[in-house]
């Protein structure tokens, strides 16, 4: 099978499972999108995409809870700050001494947070549509995907966007991969943008300084030109 009739059948495949999704009754958890799955071919500029970060208590799914969540929202190429949320969330798991000194939530300040149930809830209120971006969602994917299973419910086809493997996709960067003293923290890969520092470990923080990461990205690669959402897709995979 050729590459280009690959990528499509991946797509297809997402497609499928989008209107799977759609056709769950209501009253059913997880994610309710209002928006048509997106053609491969959409402008990016016509795209809503939101924005998302959370911190955790560690880097198991399985034994860790997410202690606070963050987005913001992209539309028509613009970071929608009015429409930004942050939510400490209410986490079973024991925060450790290490990962306090991180993100800065106390477990105190954690009880006065959302359940896990409220929170999520919320996010997908948030998605009119699937795709959403981060820088490294690993961390994103594996812990929405964690708690899915939980619940018992399907994962979305979601469309992850990662500023993070859009970087390292670039010729100039593919170098730097595997060298010693490589980072491709956010703050490190803002800098090579001229994008000022911001406080690191601020679920919403770090949400808006990918968003603009991203938006710098898409002006280094394309210019004034719009590329499509799977041209952008691609480089994040």
């Amino acid at each position: 099978m050729g590459y280009f009739a690959l990528r499509h059948r991946q797509w297809h495949k997402l497609q499928r499972q989008y209107q799977r999704l759609q056709a769950v009754p209501q009253g059913v958890g997880g994610p309710r999108f209002t928006l048509p799955f997106p053609a491969p071919d959409t402008p990016l500029s016509a795209c809503r995409i939101l924005s998302l970060d959370f911190e955790t208590s560690g880097l198991d799914a399985t034994q860790d809870g997410i202690v606070s969540m963050g987005w913001v929202p992209l539309a028509e190429g613009i970071i929608s700050l009015r429409a930004a949320r942050h939510m400490l969330v209410q986490s079973p798991a024991p925060v450790r001494a290490t990962e306090v000194t991180l993100h800065h939530i106390l477990p105190e300040m954690q009880l006065r947070g959302m359940t896990l149930d409220r929170a999520f809830d919320t996010l997908w209120q948030a998605l009119p549509c699937p795709i959403i971006l981060g820088h490294g969602t690993v961390i994103e994917r594996t812990f929405i995907g964690q708690y899915l299973a939980r619940c018992g419910l399907p994962e979305p086809p979601f469309i992850w966007l990662d500023t993070l493997k859009i970087e390292q996709s670039q010729p100039d960067s593919r170098g730097m991969v595997h060298g010693s003293g490589a980072s491709w923290q956010l703050a490190h890969v803002r800098r090579r943008y001229g994008l000022p520092d911001y406080p690191a470990h601020q679920a919403l923080v770090d949400a808006i300084a990918t968003a603009e990461l991203f938006q710098a990205q898409m002006y280094r690669l394309f210019g004034l030109h719009t590329p499509t959402l799977e041209q952008v897709y691609l480089l994040s995979r």
